[in-house]
């Protein structure tokens, strides 16, 4: 008879991971999160939209409502002949002068504390109706709506309607 020859393993514990690192760099994502997203600090935008009763639509204001066209390319019109602002450029860096210039609508500003003159000047309050186009960039609507803010306007009407009739 053949002996066997017994051969004593040593027990193996069960295997562990060591996630400190990965805790650490979730730790430092958290923190660049936090930091990134308030490094952009946006105006309160306290705006009301005008009410559609049957009461109010039957007094017109003496006033013409102020309109504002954005069209697909970003660019920006008062009262449909006024060029505002020009093409919307997605790419400029922040912080740059062209980033602050096309983010802020001084002209539109202008034109919109004027329209609030003159709408206070015959006891009316200004509304302005804003009509964008379907692809226009998102974050030009928010400059607008600054923009209003700004200006002190509360009373604005917003349209999706495509500007140019495509």
């Amino acid at each position: 008879m053949a002996r066997h020859k017994q051969i004593k393993t040593e027990e193996q514990e069960d295997p562990e991971m060591n996630i400190s690192s990965m805790i650490d760099c979730c730790f430092l994502l958290l923190i660049y999160f936090l930091v990134a997203t308030s490094l952009v600090s946006e105006k309160k935008l306290d705006i009301s939209i005008p009410a559609s009763t049957q009461s109010q639509s039957s007094q017109k204001p003496p006033v013409e409502p102020g309109r504002i066209v954005l069209r697909a390319d970003g660019s920006v019109t008062w009262n449909g002949d006024m060029n505002v602002a020009d093409v919307y450029n997605p790419d400029a860096q922040p912080g740059s002068a062209e980033y602050r210039a096309q983010r802020q609508l001084d002209q539109l500003v202008e034109q919109l504390k004027n329209y609030k003159d003159l709408a206070s000047s015959v006891q009316s309050e200004p509304v302005v109706m804003l009509t964008g186009a379907p692809s226009a960039p998102h974050q030009r609507i928010v400059d607008i709506m600054a923009a209003l803010a700004e200006a002190g306007i509360k009373s604005v009407g917003i349209s999706t309607a495509d500007p140019e009739g495509k």
